[in-house]
């Protein structure tokens, strides 16, 4: 009896780590695209190395959401993280579904990153953005512009995607800049 319930509960405790399995390694991949995003690049070298970096994590990720484990608010969230550091386009329409499903499933978060995801298509497509979520440097000024937004999206239809109102994205614009002329005056 003892023995019945200790395999019991040893595969029961399998089950939950294979639940977590799929979450846990796009978690992974989803923090390696954040920091390789953020990491300065020296070269175009660096550059071209950085683009198939994050598609082949795309690639990873893209069979991980085939696993049966998968269907669930992190796994959705994870992937959609991985998705939108992604060029292609059809990597942001993929990053904005799932970060939709990761809403759906009970994680909030997943609004912002759809919001980014459009924004995202939205710039590449040469569009208004929607939300206010990308910011573009403009080397002829020197300074680090909001890119436009469609004057239509209102302030609530922020909030609802978890993007501040248009204002504090205006401050976000002049603190990049402050930072930018700081960081230029100690050199």
């Amino acid at each position: 009896m003892r023995l019945q319930l200790l395999s019991s509960c040893l595969l029961a405790l399998a089950a939950l780590a294979s639940c977590s399995t799929t979450s846990t390694t796009l978690r992974g991949l989803a923090q390696d695209q954040r920091d390789d995003v953020l990491t300065p690049l020296k070269s175009s070298e660096d550059a071209l190395a950085l683009a198939q970096r994050l598609q082949e994590r795309g690639d990873k990720a893209r069979k991980l959401l085939g696993e049966k484990d998968a269907n669930t608010a992190a796994a959705h969230y994870y992937a959609a993280l991985v998705f939108v550091q992604c060029q292609p386009e059809a990597d942001l329409e993929l990053a904005q579904k799932e970060a939709l499903a990761a809403a759906e499933l009970g994680e909030q978060r997943g609004f912002r990153v759809a919001a980014e995801a459009q924004d995202k298509l939205l710039l590449k497509r040469g569009t208004l953005q929607r939300y206010g979520t990308q910011f573009v440097w403009e080397p002829v000024l020197r300074a680090w512009r909001l890119y436009p937004i469609d004057p239509r999206t209102t302030d609530e239809e922020r909030k609802a995607m978890g993007v501040p109102p248009l204002e504090q994205l205006k401050q976000q614009e002049a603190e990049l800049n402050q930072g930018k002329k700081s960081a230029s005056n100690s050199d």
